[in-house]
């Protein structure tokens, strides 16, 4: 019976859906739990999902935040602005700001002298560019190549110093156990391709998740568990500097026990108070748990 459905259809049927929620809870009580308190975004389009929220605006009213955009038809990523009434957490209006021929995710959002910035992932060109954001024409204007490395999820990091660095997994393995430190100029905004340092973990826990956060003076870093598939999870880093060393110590982990967004989470950005998350589920959740009995049935006989 499983043979009704081609492999094509199947993958269909197993396919993601992504949404975005939200947390008001204080962030330094959130790291010290294991539990997220989600209010979940609110919307009408079936054909397309939203994850990688960065916020770009919170206030009383609305929420607006980039985010990659990913329509079936397409079946490529876009960066696209929405506003989130901030009330009920309902979506007011989408528009998409950048799409280029390759795929577009992760619009890691960096703030420079009263400009607005904006560093999408784009591995599959090769090559990683930062764009100024232009909110009078709702667009993304090219500046230039910050460096042309497969960056997967690449985010700056600033710290009290003044120092920064790109934090970044690149491909081929882009959910491994290694991330990459690279010194970045925040003037140029050019970062130097050569490693300063590698980071090994014991587990699937390099790649970025969001940008580096603040509690008091101690720096955090969001992490995507990647162990036992993508988007299975977040993990919430210490980061510390012992002289010349960077040193990344996990004090949390989140896994979903949201029965509507159940198969993980994997960024975690905030702004003004305001916690932004994404979580996924399959596209056809009933089919899905069609295939599965009609899978151990066959293995059955």
């Amino acid at each position: 019976m499983l043979n009704i459905f081609s492999k094509k259809d199947r993958m269909i049927l197993r396919s993601d859906m992504w949404n975005l929620g939200f947390i008001t809870d204080d962030v330094a009580d959130v790291i010290k739990s294991n539990h997220l308190n989600i209010q979940w975004m609110k919307h009408e389009y079936k054909d397309r999902w939203f994850a990688d929220p960065y916020l770009l605006e919170v206030t009383d009213k609305q929420i607006v935040v980039l985010v990659e955009e990913f329509c079936y038809k397409i079946r490529k990523g876009r960066i696209a602005k929405l506003v989130v009434s901030r009330p009920d957490y309902v979506l007011q209006d989408m528009k998409i700001v950048l799409e280029l021929p390759t795929h577009l995710s992760f619009p890691v959002i960096y703030e420079k002298d009263g400009q607005v910035y904006v560093m999408p992932e784009n591995s599959k060109s090769g090559g990683i560019n930062i764009y100024r954001y232009n909110a009078e024409k709702e667009r993304l204007d090219l500046v230039h190549e910050v460096g042309h490395l497969p960056l997967t999820d690449a985010t700056i990091v600033k710290f009290h110093s003044d120092e920064e660095f790109v934090f970044s997994t690149k491909l081929p393995n882009p959910n491994g156990n290694e991330l990459e430190i690279y010194p970045f100029d925040g003037d140029s905004m050019k970062m130097d391709e050569k490693s300063l340092a590698r980071i090994r973990f014991s587990s699937n826990i390099a790649r970025n998740a969001g940008n580096a956060f603040y509690v008091g003076k101690q720096m955090y870093r969001p992490a995507q568990d990647c162990n036992q598939c993508y988007g299975n999870g977040l993990n919430i880093q210490q980061v510390d500097r012992v002289g010349d060393t960077i040193e990344l110590t996990t004090v949390a982990e989140f896994h979903s026990d949201n029965p509507n967004y159940g198969l993980g989470y994997h960024t975690f950005n905030m702004k003004n108070g305001l916690i932004v998350v994404d979580g996924h589920r399959y596209r056809f959740p009933r089919m899905v748990k069609l295939l599965n009995i009609l899978s151990k049935l066959k293995f059955k006989r």
